[in-house]
């Protein structure tokens, strides 16, 4: 029998060394940014920068230029509602980037090697958001169309979600709607639901528009289900609800792409898209089925600029709708620089200015408007909201709601801390519902 020679403590350690490395995940190829995050801690080996490098190029392996800072982050999800976000950049060997955001924040990127490449992963928690721009050497590059993200996590209630023994209204999807008259050209994909409790009643339904509104009547947060479970439990009347996308101009000729007229129609602050409703839309639906014609018993619901079009539609046709449910409204101004009036150059007429050009303007106005409309209001804003050159969506929906209030109008402002999205509102539906409803005899 042959003996095999003593392993000297050097081997020991050798072989212990090799073992380390096989089970250690770090030493292995990084899968997710949690790893990455891992081997970015400081120190940072160049074994570890070499692994980073190897993961990001990998990942941004179609980007032909990092140069811009347009390129879009990465991000993995965790458990807790937040996650990671990672970053990656190209600059010349030795620069120095930082990523800045808004709140006062930043994060200087690590270079990885002598590669001109630069990387960086950082952990945020539920409800927060990011808007950053990356700088070189002390020079702030633009802000990209991808230059933010956050995360935010609600939960949904009962009355979002199918309930045993609730029927269901039906939902049915309309023949594609082309404008003849107010957007000429333009078509659009829209549903009408209809509640089940509809065919017993005895008076004409209530209406609920929603801006958008293919987000609303499918995928989580489905507003058809909070309208089954609330007009099941008498909470709300019978409603029927519309949800109407924005307007796109069809592409022209092979190889061109449609062009979308939502900023058209929800960020021009007058009274087109409401009369667009009224004359083109709306009577599709009136020649079917019995509808109040009382401006009191029509929502008009909608998230960002779909918030502010909610808003628009009531303030200019007060007489088709009156109450307004705004979900991170966009109450800011879209005005382009040269837009505005000046003494060199008087590009508009001094009495055209303000009332319709932009939602920014909607506070003032309501502070000076005597007497009130009747106007009936939801608003609901996160302070991780949108923080850009068209100004702070948080701030604006704090400035409508403080108008609001000083003129005397029925109002409730949810306030949260979300980002810029419709899944608070949306969480948030079943209790807007039940209020805007809820007359003054039943408070």
């Amino acid at each position: 029998m042959r003996l095999l020679p003593r392993p000297s403590t050097v081997s020991l350690s050798v072989w212990a060394g090799v073992m380390l490395c096989l089970i250690n995940p770090l030493t292995a190829a990084p899968q997710t940014l949690q790893e990455v995050s891992e081997l970015l801690q400081a120190p940072v080996s160049q074994a570890n920068q070499k692994q980073v490098l190897e993961f990001f190029k990998k990942k941004y392996q179609k980007e032909k230029d990092l140069t811009k800072g347009d390129q879009k982050y990465l991000i993995q999800k965790t458990d807790d509602g937040g996650g990671y976000a990672g970053w990656f950049f190209k600059a010349q060997p030795g620069d120095q980037v930082v990523i800045f955001a808004e709140k006062g924040r930043s994060w200087p990127m690590i270079e990885l090697g002598n590669t001109g490449y630069f990387a960086r992963v950082e952990r945020f928690p539920n409800f927060s958001s990011v808007h950053y721009r990356y700088d070189v050497n002390g020079d702030r590059l633009p802000a990209g169309k991808n230059s933010r993200f956050g995360f935010e996590s609600y939960e949904w209630k009962p009355e979002s979600v199918k309930q045993p023994g609730v029927p269901e209204g039906t939902l049915t999807k309309m023949p594609a709607f082309e404008s003849q008259k107010h957007y000429p050209g333009t078509v659009r994909d829209w549903w009408v639901y209809v509640p089940a409790q509809y065919k017993d009643s005895q008076t004409p339904a209530k209406l609920i528009v929603f801006a958008d509104g293919g987000g609303y009547c499918h995928n989580e947060g489905n507003a058809t289900i909070v309208l089954d479970n609330l007009i099941h439990a008498k909470k709300i009347p019978v409603t029927i609800a519309v949800f109407i996308n924005p307007g796109v101009f069809p592409a022209g000729t092979k190889g061109k792409q449609e062009v979308r007229n939502r900023s058209n129609e929800y960020d021009t602050c007058t009274a087109q898209y409401a009369t667009f409703l009224d004359e083109e839309m709306l009577p599709v639906v009136r020649k079917e089925y019995r509808i109040s014609d009382k401006p009191e018993d029509h929502i008009f619901c909608g998230a960002s600029s779909g918030g502010s079009c909610a808003f628009t539609a009531a303030w200019h046709r007060n007489d088709l709708f009156g109450k307004v449910i705004s979900f991170v409204g966009s109450f800011c101004d879209f005005r382009g620089i040269d837009d505005y009036p000046s003494r060199e150059k008087n590009t508009l007429p001094l009495d055209q200015f303000g009332p319709w050009k932009t939602a920014h303007d909607y506070p003032g106005l309501i502070r000076k408007q005597y007497p009130q409309k009747k106007i009936k209001v939801f608003l609901q804003d996160g302070d991780n909201d949108l923080d850009n050159k068209l100004g702070n969506w948080f701030l604006n929906n704090e400035r409508m709601a403080a108008a609001l209030a000083y003129s005397g109008y029925e109002y409730w402002f949810v306030e949260g801390h979300g980002m810029h999205s419709s899944r608070h509102g949306k969480a948030v539906l079943p209790e807007a519902l039940v209020w805007i409803w809820q007359s003054d005899s039943e408070k």
